[in-house]
């Protein structure tokens, strides 16, 4: 260990300003911003094939998928965290550690997912309904796209590992050639060679394996700089069962804590789904306001990762709370200039989504919880991020409980009393609830920084 001291390469230090927090958080907005833009293109090159049912099973399907993958996504925040950490003690060893270790945590599930395939589909699509010929091709883009865990799944290790060292761009790198792969081989599969839904899937794959590819070229240019001298794969360090189990209970709390995530959406969903078809349908454009601020927000949220897990790393509180403050207030500042941007093109967002004039009053007349989204979810995306870089799950999924038990009987009453003006109020109110019990725990993160 002689050499796990030795001075740490420039990224995984620097002075904490704002224009280094922007730095780190443009890559993650542009990064996110494609992801839409390659489903929007997806979807145009398969709706045009005149053929709804072929719409409705990529919808379906990807939903399916994304649900699948989205349960695994501890490994890109588990493995951001640690390797902030390892970073920030300057053990280099620990570094290049965590991420063989992701990576293989990351194959043994995809190896997993491809053998038990036809349970997995089944079990996952049970909880989604539509009609028979829509159900067969979404159950044939998802075993397709379930060839493709390997990469999806060492994508999420490779990305953390990139963040946790505050290189967001590398994330950008990756997304926008997965993407652009995609778009390409979509156009070639589906209009080229008539493969329908089955082309969109395999150009999917295809695209994944592009940008992990591409990721781990990366890894090799920066192995040269981060791994110490004489680094070699130290199987006994990276398979020693404390600190796998110290791995497992970090990725077991996030995954809890994204299942409730999800799990409070689905409610809201439900909750929507039960005052008929108008009211579902205004929240059904109300909500990518969400999607949309959420995906912007989450560059400056993760900006955090690295210099708190660095300064929790050094045992440095003062670095710590210049993170969270730096990171906090551009946060801040983004999510009201977006709070303002969406109220204020509230009318005009609502006429493009749809022209139905009876969905675009209901979803007019609630734009404004809408509009507020940015403001009040922007600290609970923060406290999120922080906690995440700090690898403190159990803080995250007791938060995440804590906040879920309330919102789901308070969302049900609320609802009764007033309507659909109620189940908004009740996700502000969920969405304060998360960033309130984080914050009561963020103490503890300064302690830990000022231990010796």
């Amino acid at each position: 260990m002689a050499h796990a001291a030795s001075p740490v390469p420039p990224a995984s230090s620097g002075e904490i300003t704002y224009a280094r927090v922007a730095a780190i958080a443009l890559p993650v907005v542009l990064s996110n911003a494609m992801v839409p833009l390659q489903g929007a293109i997806d979807t145009a090159i398969i709706g045009n094939l005149g053929h709804a049912s072929y719409l409705a099973a990529v919808a379906l399907g990807a939903t399916v998928i994304h649900f699948v993958f989205a349960v695994f996504n501890f490994l890109q925040m588990g493995v951001s965290g640690l390797t902030a950490q390892a970073l920030g003690a300057s053990d280099r060893r620990r570094v290049m550690n965590t991420l063989v270790r992701a990576g293989m945590i990351a194959l043994a599930i995809a190896a997993m997912l491809i053998v038990a395939k036809l349970p997995v589909r089944a079990g996952a699509m049970s909880l989604f309904e539509g009609s028979a010929e829509a159900t067969r091709l979404a159950g044939r883009y998802v075993d397709i796209r379930l060839w493709g865990a390997p990469a999806e799944l060492m994508n999420y290790a490779l990305m953390g590992w990139f963040a946790g060292q505050g290189l967001t761009r590398r994330l950008f790198e990756m997304q926008l050639l997965a993407s652009l792969t995609n778009i390409a081989l979509n156009l070639i599969f589906v209009l080229g060679f008539g493969w329908g839904v089955d082309g969109v899937a395999l150009g999917t794959v295809l695209a994944a394996f592009a940008g992990s590819g591409l990721g781990l070229w990366r890894v090799r240019q920066r192995a040269g700089l981060v791994a110490p001298p004489g680094w070699h794969l130290d199987w006994g360090r990276i398979v020693n069962a404390a600190e796998l189990a110290q791995v497992m209970a970090l990725n077991r709390d996030i995954m809890i804590r994204t299942l409730m995530l999800a799990g409070g959406f689905a409610w809201l969903t439900r909750l929507s789904s039960l005052q008929g078809d108008l009211v579902l349908a205004a929240n059904g454009i109300l909500l990518p306001f969400f999607t949309l601020s959420s995906h912007a927000l989450d560059g400056f949220a993760m900006a955090a990762e690295a210099p708190v897990g660095q300064a929790l790393g050094a045992r440095s509180r003062p670095r710590l709370r210049r993170a969270v403050v730096v990171c906090s207030l551009s946060a801040l500042a983004l999510a009201a200039a977006m709070a303002l941007t969406l109220s204020g093109l509230a009318g005009p967002i609502i006429r493009l989504f749809t022209n139905v004039a009876e969905v675009r009053a209901v979803a007019t007349e609630h734009a404004l919880w809408a509009g507020l989204l940015p403001l009040i979810s922007v600290m609970a995306f923060m406290l999120d991020d922080v906690f995440i870089g700090a690898t403190e799950g159990a803080v995250m999924r007791n938060a995440m409980i804590v906040a879920a038990a309330i919102f789901a009987p308070l969302g049900y009453l609320m609802t009764g009393a007033f309507g659909n003006h109620g189940l908004w109020a009740a996700l502000l109110i969920w969405l304060l609830l998360r960033a309130g019990t984080l914050a009561l725990s963020y103490p503890r993160l300064e302690a830990r920084a000022q231990a010796s």
